[in-house]
């Protein structure tokens, strides 16, 4: 049966969930291109992306059932591809981390990371990094790394979210205003002062 030309991404979605392969193979011809694309842009090289990619396409195979059609089923797959990207990032970062240095979300956030010299203070920063990190809203999150720790422009992060980039502009902001609010809250709790 052809699937390419007169099913919706709807009716595909609802054939893959009771288990029908070529339905789910027709997702995949639609939209590979686009995880692909996002994958190489965070990965920076083909073999990287490559693998993100195939991780992806089984995580949504295995997980169809869970997606509720709240968003389409493109945004769906790209912030899957954003998530495993990120942990392969995360990944490779702590394999060539050295031991004992913990890697967390605060490197991709240069506005947020302590310079200074002192090992103790930058452990306390980057600590509270990642608890603010860990505490955001993921579509604020991943909008907000794309667009400051990633560099991208707000037409690329609004092309790859399937967003407008008014709707970047005011992720990022609101994740801003959300880290600024919980590093104070956290470091006010553990009597922690803050540079301005």
């Amino acid at each position: 049966m052809n699937y390419q030309s007169f099913h919706t991404d709807a009716s595909l979605i609802e054939k893959a969930r009771l288990g029908n392969h070529q339905a789910f193979g027709e997702l995949v011809r639609r939209h590979s291109g686009q995880v692909y694309g996002i994958s190489f842009k965070m990965l920076k090289n083909r073999e990287d992306a490559e693998d993100n990619m195939q991780n992806v396409l089984c995580k949504a195979f295995n997980k169809i059932g869970q997606f509720e059609g709240k968003s389409q089923f493109s945004t769906w797959l790209v912030r899957i591809a954003i998530n495993e990207a990120l942990m392969m990032l995360r990944k490779n970062r702590s394999d060539s981390a050295s031991p004992g240095q913990p890697a967390v979300d605060s490197e991709a956030c240069e506005a947020i990371r302590d310079r200074r010299a002192d090992p103790e203070s930058q452990y306390i920063t980057r600590d509270l990094a990642a608890k603010a990190f860990g505490a955001l809203n993921p579509v604020l999150r991943d909008t907000f790394i794309l667009q400051k720790g990633e560099g991208w422009t707000n037409r690329e992060v609004a092309t790859a979210l399937g967003i407008t980039t008014e709707t970047v502009k005011s992720r990022v902001f609101r994740a801003r205003v959300r880290l600024r609010q919980r590093l104070q809250s956290l470091a006010a709790s553990q009597s922690i002062p803050l540079a301005n």
